[in-house]
């Protein structure tokens, strides 16, 4: 069973791995779903009061991704269990080969969205009605909306990084026909082979993010953030 929580304004479902995506399964079809894989970048990037902010607290409910949102929780007297981004995605595209989902991607470049669709209808063996890069300014959001649209998708996988991927949804909320939309950050890149998901040893540790940035040195420039969380959070600050 579940729990619901209002961590400074973003509605949190915790509880098992498998608790919440059991909840997740129930509640596809019986509204429109706009599910957050939050961690503590996430969370910092909310705090700044700004269009993410509105986007984070607009979704139907977040699920705790990182160690540091698990952490933040623990410390407000919730028990919960991490459901990574990834292996949410995984989750409901295995559902999707049950259901008989249709499903569209949404992100990265576009060789590397279409390998992912290529793999992913093989490996789960799951209909991929339409996929699109995630290069476009918001002047063409429009006709990409109306390209999702019009493949009747159920699941619409976003894989922009933040804040991209949760902005271009709020934007578009009210006219996107999706059962279920998520931000993936780069998820596509994994499925493709083009990035590499950090090994088990890391996953354990909760340290995904730590691999990646030494795969990817950009992501350096967030770890000023990521001081930021923890500090605030062994302080006894939100």
């Amino acid at each position: 069973m579940v729990g619901r929580f209002l961590l400074k304004d973003i509605p949190m479902v915790y509880g098992s791995q498998d608790d919440i995506y059991s909840f997740i399964e129930d509640q596809i079809g019986k509204e429109k779903l706009w599910i957050v894989t939050l961690n503590a970048l996430m969370y910092m990037e909310y705090l700044k009061g700004n269009e993410y902010s509105k986007a984070i607290s607009k979704a139907s409910f977040s699920i705790p991704d990182g160690v540091g949102i698990v952490k933040l929780l623990k410390k407000k007297g919730i028990e919960t269990e991490r459901c990574p981004g990834i292996d949410t995605m995984k989750y409901l595209l295995e559902l999707s080969e049950i259901n008989n989902y249709r499903i569209f991607l949404l992100g990265s470049e576009e060789s590397v969205v279409g390998q992912a669709a290529q793999i992913i209808e093989k490996m789960f063996n799951v209909n991929i009605v339409g996929f699109h890069h995630g290069y476009f300014d918001i002047n063409a959001e429009r006709e990409v909306v109306r390209k999702i649209n019009d493949s009747k998708t159920d699941l619409l996988f976003v894989g922009m990084g933040i804040p991209k991927q949760e902005s271009f949804i709020f934007r578009n909320y009210e006219t996107l026909q999706a059962k279920l939309m998520m931000g993936v950050g780069g998820s596509f890149d994994v499925f493709a082979g083009v990035t590499r998901r950090a090994p088990l040893f890391f996953q354990k540790l909760g340290l995904e993010w730590l691999y990646r940035m030494f795969e990817e040195p950009h992501r350096f420039k967030k770890l000023p953030d990521l001081f930021k969380f923890y500090m605030n959070l062994y302080r006894n600050k939100d």
